[in-house]
């Protein structure tokens, strides 16, 4: 299987990976499209296979099943600027690493890293996020000219075009993406390469359940709607996108984050680093922060911390 390396320096040649679509196309097509003989195809198709990519075939050729994340069909549904380039991988690491490395070598901005499963996906805070096949895993490459004071801001944006992209759910602050009952369907972990006051560049990474994983406290988005993989990973950019855009005007961004927020206007617990804090979550700052009133009506400002939500689900 190629690296992601390797594809990203052969990203102008035609590659298997790149030419299949949702609709069945010949070996023998396919040969003459990659200068290669039908039975080159079918090695590299049965390769494919093995290493865990849902490639299909039938009597009319090869393809990927309805809503699959690979290049082709993602384009097919979004064309914007934050698509420059797609790598697709039967299995990673963790595609946050994978990006990383791309970073490193010079990607630029709207490079997208997507995983058919995860060894040793990640969340916030060090936690791990189970991604068995089946699941929508990718991180995209952010190269933004913004403020470090921004980027909190920025994680909003991503929540906000998440809960836009899946079509159901709402937001516990600052971006994972919850169930009414309070299960967590999707959640956002943003990276930053800092140099001194400069960014960069951002890895922003997306894990999405669609099966309901092995695990009380989280839920599947096939539970709740048909929408497949492709189109909630193409309506993430395009939302994302026009957020990105508006981030100097922090208004567009905070309207979009309260219309999905499951935290506002309820009652939390807060862990920071400083100790608890409890009350009713008030409002979403510029900065990204949220805002806490106590029982004793004192004004707590929350710049990072797990919030627990009291009295129910979403």
């Amino acid at each position: 299987m190629l690296t992601p390396r390797a594809i990203l320096v052969n990203v102008q040649q035609p590659d298997l990976v790149s030419l299949l679509t949702e609709e069945p196309q010949s070996g023998e097509r396919l040969a003459r499209r990659l200068g290669v003989s039908r039975v080159a195809v079918f090695k590299r198709a049965r390769r494919m296979r093995e290493a865990g990519y849902p490639l299909r075939s039938s009597r009319r050729g090869y393809y990927w099943p309805s809503g699959t994340p690979a290049p082709s069909p993602l384009r097919q549904r979004y064309s914007g600027g934050l698509l420059t380039q797609a790598v697709y991988l039967a299995e990673a690491s963790s595609t946050q690493d994978e990006l990383l490395s791309l970073a490193e070598a010079g990607a630029p901005q709207g490079s997208v890293v997507v995983a058919e499963a995860q060894r040793a996906g990640r969340g916030r805070r060090g936690r791990s996020w189970l991604s068995p096949v089946g699941g929508l895993y990718f991180s995209l490459l952010l190269r933004p000219n913004l403020p470090l004071q921004s980027l909190p801001l920025l994680s909003l944006a991503a929540g906000a075009a998440l809960a836009a992209a899946c079509g159901f759910g709402a937001l516990k602050w600052p971006n994972d993406l919850l169930a009414a009952d309070g299960r967590k369907l999707a959640g956002v972990l943003l990276e930053a390469d800092l140099r001194g006051e400069e960014v960069r560049h951002l890895a922003l990474g997306v894990g999405v359940n669609f099966s309901p994983p092995r695990l009380a406290e989280a839920a599947g988005l096939s539970e709740f709607t048909t929408i497949g993989r492709a189109d909630v990973l193409a309506s993430f950019l395009r939302n994302l996108e026009r957020l990105y855009t508006s981030l100097p005007n922090p208004e567009k961004v905070l309207a979009a984050w309260r219309a999905a927020s499951a935290t506002l206007g309820r009652r939390v617990r807060v862990q920071t680093l400083a100790g608890e804090v409890a009350g009713v979550a008030e409002e979403v700052l510029a900065d990204g922060s949220l805002t806490v009133r106590t029982a004793r009506g004192k004004r707590k400002k929350i710049t990072a911390g797990d919030v627990e939500l009291i009295g129910g689900g979403a």
